[in-house]
């Protein structure tokens, strides 16, 4: 924890500091980790103003608040904004992280049959879910079906899709249970 309490025009009294340890250690709980709070106090007139920067992993945070007469209501009010913009922030980085597949959405539009109880291997929404793999492009090249069985069977790929060169069509080659290769040929 690193607080660094400044005072402009107005002498920072070890209440204000006290108050700005208490607040502070708040605020590292919420992150899970130490935080570095600058605080510049300042006073014009009879107005009191409160600035308060919070750093935390590489994420900063910013906030003012000016009240008539108490310092301390300043500072309240400012780590207040403060532990707002940063259960924000947190939350915007948990809701990323824990954010389902691109193909979640397609678990609610294939109901479950019988239209009740989901059988073994769905999902308790009713749905199968459709996870994607990773986004990479795979060619189609011009090949003959024995040359596409040649190549999945030396490598450890489950299926191969292909431009089969006799008739210039889009198939899939892929490996199944028993060891053997099945082909698809979309009928188009």
């Amino acid at each position: 924890m690193s607080v660094e309490c400044t005072g402009r025009n107005v002498e920072v009294t070890p209440v204000l500091e006290e108050l700005a340890r208490k607040r502070t250690q708040k605020l590292e709980r919420h992150l899970g980790g130490p935080a570095r709070v600058r605080i510049v106090l300042s006073q014009e007139k009879h107005r009191f103003g409160a600035e308060i920067i919070a750093s935390h992993r590489r994420r900063h945070w910013k906030a003012q608040e000016e009240t008539e007469g108490d310092p301390r209501a300043a500072v309240t009010l400012a780590f207040e904004k403060i532990e707002a913009q940063s259960m924000r922030d947190l939350q915007k980085v948990r809701d990323r992280k824990h954010r389902g597949a691109p193909g979640e959405s397609i678990r609610t539009l294939v109901p479950a049959p019988d239209g009740g109880k989901p059988p073994a291997g769905l999902s308790p929404s009713g749905g199968r879910r459709i996870v994607r793999g990773s986004q990479q492009r795979m060619p189609a090249k011009p090949m003959s079906v024995e040359e596409a069985g040649l190549r999945l069977e030396t490598s450890r790929q489950e299926f191969l899709i292909f431009r089969d060169s006799g008739n210039e069509r889009i198939s899939v080659l892929y490996r199944r249970r028993d060891g053997d290769f099945g082909l698809i040929v979309p009928a188009c």
